[in-house]
C-alpha cells in the first residue's frame, strides 16, 4: 500500500508539553484580578503595567489581590511561588529591568522605604512588603529579612516606635488601614503590647483597627468627646507636637478616621481664629440659614450690654458655653458622636429670667421662639431667625395689661385707653426718654423707671404731665387725674 502511511496517535509527553505552553500563555495573559489581560496581542505588557521607577499598575493589582486572597495571588502562576522566576523565568527581584526597589534612590534608608510602608494599602503599605519579604517579614522570596536592619522581629524599628509625637520614627503617622498587618503581632492580649493595652478588649470578630480595642488602643490618645482644657488651649506649637500626628486642620489627616479640625471649627482654623470665632462670629453673624453662624437676633441682644444689662453667651445658653460638654456635643451639624450633634444650638436660661407665669424655655422647632422669659413679659417672642420686633412701637409684645407678669401695666386708666379706646403706648409715652432706662435691668423683676418719667414730650399727645398729682393735659380732652 504505497503512497499512504498510517497516522500514529500523539505521544503523551508532546501533548502535555503543548498543554503546558497553552496554560503558560493563558495564565500569564490573565494574571490581573478580574481576569483582565496584561499581555497585548504582540506579547508585550499593556501600557502602564510596568513603569520604572514608580512600579506602574501591576503593583496595585498585585497588592490588592494579595490582600483579598489572604496571602495568595495569581502572580505566582508565572513568576513562581517565591516570585524568583517560575515558568516564565522572570524574577521579581533585582533583575536587569530594574524592577521594584532597585531604581528608587535611597530605598534602603528608613526615610524612603519606611514612609512608603506606612502608606494606605495599594501599591504601598505593609501588605505589599509581605509579598516579597514573607508573610512574617523574615525573608520570603526576596530572601531578605526585615529584622536584620530593624533590630527587632518586626517590620519597624525598636522603641521609641511606640512613642506618640516627638520622634522621627513614630507609628502615629502610619495609615490605620494597615491595622490588619499590625494585628499579626499586636492583637489584643499580645505580649508585644504595652501593659493594659487595650484596657477594654473588643468583642470577638471585630475587624482590626487602631482605636477599637482590637490591638493597643480603645480610642485615640484622648477621650472622645475631648472636652478638656487641653483641647481648648491648643496652640500652633502644641498642635504640631500633640495633635498633628493624627489630625490635620484642613486637607487630609495623617491618620484615616481622625477628623479634621474644620469638621467642628467651620469658620476658620482654631489655631488662628481663637475662641468662639473659629466656629462662628462673636456674636454669630453669618447667613441666617448657615449653622453654626446664624445671625438671628444675636446682635440685638448682645447690644443690650451697652444699655446696662450684662448679656453674654451664657445668658441664653446657660451651661452650654465654651468648655462645657453640652457645647461640644452640639458643636457641629454633621452626624457625629450622638443625636445631640444637630442644629440649632440649644438655649437654656438661668432662673433669673423665669417669667412670673413659669419656667423659661426655647422652642427649638420651626417656631424658634422663647417662652416664659421675664424680659419679654412671658409672651412668645418672634422667630429667632426671621422675626423682628420694633421696641419703640410694639410695646404690647412684651408688656401685657394686668398683673400676670412682672412687667405688666395695670394702673389707672390703662384699660380704657389701651384696650377700650385702642390707643398705642406711644400716644402718651415718649420713646426718647424711655430709651434712657429701657433694658438696663433685664435680670431683675422690677420695672426700669419710673415709667411716669416717659410721659409727654415730642411725638406724644400729652402737653403736660404732673407725676405728683398724676394728672395730664392731653390734646384729646381737658386735664384729668390718671
Amino acid at each position: 500500500m504505497s503512497g499512504s502511511r498510517k497516522k500514529r496517535p500523539m505521544r503523551p509527553f508532546i501533548l502535555l508539553s503543548l498543554l503546558a505552553a497553552l496554560a503558560f500563555a493563558a495564565g500569564c495573559s490573565t494574571a490581573n484580578p478580574g481576569g483582565e489581560s496584561h499581555i497585548d496581542a504582540s506579547g508585550q505588557n499593556v501600557a502602564g503595567w510596568l513603569v520604572v521607577p514608580s512600579g506602574g499598575t501591576h503593583t496595585s493589582f498585585a497588592t490588592q489581590e494579595y490582600i483579598a486572597g489572604n496571602g495568595t495571588f495569581s502572580c505566582t502562576q508565572c513568576h513562581g511561588a517565591d516570585l524568583s522566576g517560575g515558568i516564565n523565568g522572570v524574577s521579581c527581584f533585582g533583575n536587569p529591568a530594574g524592577c521594584h526597589h532597585d531604581p528608587v534612590a535611597n530605598w534602603a534608608t528608613p526615610a524612603v522605604h519606611g514612609a512608603d510602608a506606612k502608606k494606605a494599602p495599594g501599591g504601598s503599605g505593609f501588605a505589599s512588603c509581605r509579598i516579597c519579604h514573607g508573610n512574617n517579614f523574615s525573608g520570603g522570596g526576596a530572601k531578605v529579612s526585615c529584622f536584620t536592619c530593624h533590630g527587632v522581629s518586626a517590620p519597624h524599628p525598636p522603641k521609641p516606635w511606640l512613642v506618640s509625637g516627638g520622634t522621627t520614627y513614630t507609628h502615629t503617622t502610619t495609615d490605620s488601614a494597615n491595622a490588619p498587618v499590625c494585628a499579626l503581632c499586636h492583637s489584643s492580649g499580645s505580649p508585644n503590647n504595652p501593659a493594659n493595652h487595650p484596657a477594654t478588649p473588643a468583642a470577638a470578630g471585630t475587624p482590626p483597627g487602631c482605636f477599637n480595642g482590637t490591638m493597643c488602643h480603645n480610642e485615640a490618645a484622648h477621650a472622645v468627646p475631648f472636652n478638656t482644657t487641653d483641647h481648648y488651649s491648643v496652640t500652633n506649637t502644641t498642635f504640631t507636637a500633640n495633635c498633628g500626628s493624627c489630625h490635620a486642620v484642613t486637607g487630609t489627616s495623617s491618620v484615616s478616621g481622625a477628623p479634621l479640625c474644620t469638621t467642628c471649627h467651620t469658620a476658620g482654623s482654631p489655631l488662628t481664629a481663637l475662641s468662639c470665632t473659629s466656629c462662628h462670629a462673636n456674636p454669630p453673624g453669618g447667613a441666617t440659614t448657615a449653622y453654626p453662624n446664624v445671625a438671628g437676633a444675636h446682635a440685638a441682644h448682645i447690644a443690650l450690654s451697652g444699655a446696662g444689662t450684662t448679656i453674654v453667651c451664657d445668658t441664653c445658653h446657660n451651661g452650654l458655653g465654651t468648655d462645657t460638654l453640652n457645647h461640644y456635643n452640639r458643636a457641629n451639624a454633621l452626624p457625629g458622636e450622638n443625636a445631640l450633634r444637630v442644629p440649632p444650638g440649644d438655649a437654656a436660661f438661668p432662673a433669673t429670667y423665669n417669667a412670673k407665669t413659669g419656667t423659661s424655655s426655647f422652642d427649638n422647632s420651626a417656631a424658634l421662639s422663647c417662652t416664659n422669659v421675664s424680659c419679654h413679659g412671658g409672651q412668645a417672642t418672634p422667630n429667632w431667625r426671621t422675626g423682628a420686633l420694633d421696641v419703640n412701637t410694639q410695646c404690647t409684645n412684651c408688656h401685657a395689661l394686668g398683673t400676670a407678669q412682672y412687667n405688666s401695666y395695670n394702673s389707672g386708666e390703662h384699660q380704657f385707653h389701651v384696650v377700650d379706646d385702642g390707643l398705642s403706648c406711644t400716644f402718651c409715652h415718649n420713646t426718647t426718654t424711655l430709651a434712657v432706662n429701657h433694658f438696663t435691668a433685664l435680670e431683675t423683676t422690677t420695672m426700669e423707671g419710673p415709667a411716669s418719667a416717659t410721659i409727654g414730650g415730642t411725638d406724644t399727645a400729652i402737653d403736660s404731665w404732673d407725676p405728683t398729682t398724676k394728672s395730664c393735659s392731653p390734646v384729646c380732652h381737658e386735664t384729668r387725674t390718671w
